[in-house]
């Protein structure tokens, strides 16, 4: 079912027995059916604010730092948007993530501190910095996260629009041509910061940002090089903290995934990841 409110009226009514995603905003009102079961597992997903190195000035690390650190309040976000059920986030890795660092103390709210740097940059109230957030079409959730930063940027006398595109339309404006400012997206789960260093490479398919820096290179190799896990956790750390300290992985938020099964569905179990295993699961009718 393509409609997610059609699918929850579906699982409410015992038409389906279960649901692989749930919408935030739709959680509450499954959790209150006495014969359903709402369930979530560690957060392996980060949702985004990618600022596209490419374009001018996000090609100034002090631009970043103010758009995508010290000016957006992930608190509120996560609160807002995700009524709660996520944390704020900084690093590139999600807290459900082995090896992942909480980095949140690196960026503050601090709206004072991000004028601060745009003003040294020539931005102002009246010389506003204008860009455009780039947003598929395909998650409300998603949509209520780039409302939230929009209005986050005229506190500090930023003027940032928002641009709804279809989903597909949106794929080829950030891998193939690479046309955009800021992207507000959900990414995958992840098991480790490998899975997510094909990004790291200036050129790659999926060099989404336009990253072009010779030590996170050397200490992804590093990475991939060495098979002592306390080594790997110490070479992931460095790889998270250079990240956020360049702001050239801009996360907001984790992304929670919730699924939910009638209660006549037995041995259910959380699974999010590109599979999907009901070998266990029976019905019990």
């Amino acid at each position: 079912m393509k409609e997610p409110q059609t699918a929850i009226t579906a699982l409410r009514t015992g038409e389906i027995d279960f649901m692989m995603r749930v919408p935030v905003k739709l959680v509450p009102i499954l959790e209150r059916s006495k014969n359903l079961h709402v369930v979530t597992g560690p957060e392996l997903a980060p949702t985004v604010a990618f600022l596209n190195l490419r374009v001018k000035p996000f090609d100034d690390v002090r631009a970043r730092r103010a758009v995508g650190g010290y000016g957006l309040n992930r608190v509120e976000i996560a609160k807002v948007a995700f009524q709660g059920h996520t944390k704020p986030l900084v690093s590139v890795l999600p807290d459900g993530v082995p090896g992942a660092v909480n980095l949140n103390e690196m960026y503050p709210y601090d709206p004072e501190k991000a004028k601060q740097i745009l003003k040294e940059m020539g931005y102002d109230k009246n010389h506003p910095l204008s860009f455009t957030i780039l947003l598929g079409n395909q998650d409300t959730t998603l949509a209520d996260v780039a409302a939230l930063i929009k209005n986050q940027m005229t506190k500090i006398d930023v003027d940032a629009k928002i641009n709804l595109m279809d989903t597909t339309a949106v794929v080829d404006r950030l891998l193939v041509k690479h046309d955009f400012d800021m992207l507000v997206s959900n990414f995958g789960s992840l098991v480790d910061i490998n899975m997510r260093s094909v990004s790291f490479f200036y050129g790659a398919q999926s060099d989404y940002m336009g990253i072009d820096d010779a030590k996170l290179r050397t200490l992804v190799y590093k990475w991939r090089e060495t098979l002592d896990q306390a080594q790997r956790r110490q070479i992931s750390e460095e790889i998270q903290r250079l990240l956020a300290d360049q702001m050239y992985w801009v996360s907001v938020s984790g992304y929670p995934f919730f699924q939910a099964y009638q209660d006549y569905v037995k041995d259910y179990v959380f699974y999010d990841q590109t599979a999907f295993l009901l070998e266990k699961v029976w019905l019990k009718k």
